[in-house]
């Protein structure tokens, strides 16, 4: 499953479950949550997941993609 689109069928409850949070996805699912993209990069790390879909969560006219 494409990671964006995964994204943007689950943004609003993503955004409510974890307000100005950083998310990182992998097949469709949320596997790292933080304050920094730094701590979610390291978990993905951790987990050997190379190609990852970063995200910081809030109101989605402030929120930044790095794909």
């Amino acid at each position: 499953m494409d990671d964006f689109e995964a994204f943007k069928r689950m943004e609003s409850e993503l955004e409510v479950k974890y307000p100005h949070k950083v998310i990182g996805m992998h097949n469709g699912k949320v596997i790292s949550i933080g304050d920094t993209y730094d701590t979610v990069m390291k978990r993905l790390c951790e987990l050997g997941i190379k190609e990852p879909f970063i995200h910081r969560l809030g109101p989605s006219e402030d929120t930044i993609a790095i794909l």
